[in-house]
């Protein structure tokens, strides 16, 4: 076959991936622009009646004391071989049994990890990293630096320095994100993939173009892509929105039981605080955002997807969406009356469905 006529027979389809692209960026920073827009407008009008709260934010002196608490394990830190930053994390457990990685989300650090920490670390070398910009990790400037290939970068370069081959990986939000490109990049390096209130890559793309509309619920991620007003909004009124993330009656931890407490609070607020603190923790969303053509590839290790029902954050039905992508194993929990923040806010429920997919001696034959 001629080289020209192969370019012929590839024309439809190129085509048809420019279109889907066009269409995917018109959503994106259309959504984008609507957001942006009404946010000002709520600023103008709560600047105008209260200027001084509205426009002020502290800068925290001292990490809270639930930062610094042992009992949730022990702080070290790892440099990065790929990129030679160096990587906080919480560590429990015995370093020669199997890891278990999490990897956190938005607002988050590793402190979200905490109660699967001290559950899992009993039979596992239960690591929770702080990724590139976030908590105690290194934090570069540019937005090259978020690009996906360093961020799975960085994870690799994790499993290898922490002297394990492989690992279970467990994600949240764009944790999970990256958890699920993880899989896809290096399945040789997941034995178990356990994925939380983030959709497999390709389902997330097909939910919004198929339903537009739907972005206006993750309109947030949308207005994360526009440059330095996000850090300005997020910081008014000493952080409100994030306080509200975490604690608001729409999106905020559902269980009265598991409410984060003001020094809990401070754990994520600590960071953030810093000067350039958000910017870091946005530039993931920047990127992974960009990256508009997922690779639209099967994973093919034993997945568990949990998903809180009660989820504001994310476009809705994307949990059921998964499944068409996943080629191995998998198992979909939906938890009801359950949030976003589904670690934090059931945990006992969470972990007793991580401890069954650990356990299923019919996944653990798959695997091996």
């Amino acid at each position: 076959m001629s080289h020209s006529l192969m370019h012929l027979l590839l024309l439809p389809t190129r085509l048809s991936l420019w279109i889907l692209s066009l269409v995917y960026y018109i959503v994106v920073y259309g959504t984008a622009g609507i957001t942006a827009c009404l946010v000002l407008i709520r600023i103008a009008w709560t600047g105008f009646r209260d200027p001084y709260r509205t426009f002020q934010w502290t800068i925290r002196k001292k990490p809270p004391a639930c930062l610094r608490d042992p009992a949730l394990g022990h702080h070290a830190y790892l440099k990065g071989r790929s990129s030679g930053l160096r990587f906080h994390y919480v560590t429990k457990g015995d370093h020669r049994k199997p890891l278990m990685l999490f990897l956190h989300g938005f607002p988050e650090n590793w402190y979200s990890w905490r109660y699967q920490l001290n559950e899992f670390s009993s039979h596992y070398h239960t690591v929770a990293l702080d990724l590139r910009g976030c908590g105690d990790s290194d934090a570069p400037v540019r937005l090259e630096e978020y690009s996906l290939e360093t961020l799975l970068y960085d994870i690799r370069d994790t499993i290898d320095e922490l002297g394990h081959t492989s690992c279970i990986l467990v994600g949240h939000d764009w944790g999970g994100m990256l958890a699920w490109h993880f899989a896809l990049e290096r399945p040789d390096m997941v034995q178990l993939l356990i994925v939380m209130n983030a959709p497999h890559p390709a389902s997330w793309l097909d939910a919004v173009l198929r339903r537009p509309s739907q972005l206006l619920r993750s309109g947030h991620a949308c207005f994360f892509q526009l440059p330095l007003l996000p850090e300005f909004v997020l910081s008014l009124e000493d952080f409100k929105l994030v306080r509200g993330l975490f604690c608001g009656t729409n999106v905020g931890i559902k269980n009265k039981a598991r409410r984060l407490t003001e020094s809990q609070l401070e754990g994520y607020l600590y960071r953030l605080s810093q000067p350039g603190g958000l910017t870091a923790p946005l530039n993931y969303f920047r990127s992974l955002l960009s990256n508009t053509l997922y690779k639209h590839q099967d994973v093919g290790v034993p997945c568990m997807l949990i998903w809180g029902e009660a989820d504001n954050i994310l476009v809705e039905g994307m949990s059921g969406g998964t499944r068409p992508y996943v080629r191995g194993p998998v198992v979909i929990h939906a938890i009801p009356e359950c949030s976003h923040w589904v670690q934090q806010d059931q945990p006992e429920i969470v972990n007793k469905l991580i401890w069954d997919f650990v356990l299923d001696k019919d996944i653990i034959k798959h695997n091996h």
